[in-house]
């Protein structure tokens, strides 16, 4: 075959290696297993970062009641002697950490979603340390290391990144 624009020849290639132009030939090239799931794990690590933020600014106002500390809607004497109350410190350091792991997984989704070059080190990480998560945070740490250590997953998410680059 030859290309109508400048009459090289094309082959089987979808666009023309001289010009650049399509060439019409529809190349069928087995889909990796990263290029399938990597728009998914991108869009539920940022699903999961929504989630986990959403669902402590629920349980925080029960902790806090159930531990003893005063609360705007329930006035009364508090029981605890400030630097001992555990609504003081303890729930202080949760909400940090919730915080912490909520930025780290919508970091992951959007270095996903925008096919950084090391968004896919960064998401083996994170979904490492997200393992001890029950439920949900194991079960999509358990996904997203299941496509990020499949075979050649590190040239088909190195080939995604330089296409995003090249564009």
């Amino acid at each position: 075959m030859f290309c109508s624009r400048c009459g090289q020849s094309i082959g089987s290639q979808p666009q023309c290696p001289n010009c650049g132009a399509p060439t019409g030939v529809v190349s069928i090239l087995p889909v990796s297993r990263v290029a399938k799931h990597l728009q998914t794990i991108g869009i539920l690590w940022t699903v999961f970062a929504v989630y986990s933020v959403l669902r402590w600014v629920v349980v925080l106002p029960v902790l806090h009641v159930v531990l003893g500390g005063r609360t705007p809607w329930m006035p009364g004497p508090d029981t605890w002697v400030y630097p001992f109350h555990p609504g003081g410190w303890l729930l202080h350091l949760i909400t940090v950490l919730v915080l912490a792991r909520a930025i780290l997984s919508l970091a992951v989704g959007i270095a996903l979603l925008t096919r950084q070059p090391w968004g896919r080190i960064f998401a083996i990480i994170i979904a490492v340390l997200t393992l001890i998560k029950p439920l949900l945070g194991t079960a999509l740490a358990i996904y997203t290391l299941w496509v990020f250590f499949g075979n050649n997953a590190d040239r088909d998410y190195s080939q995604i990144a330089e296409s995003r680059l090249s564009r």
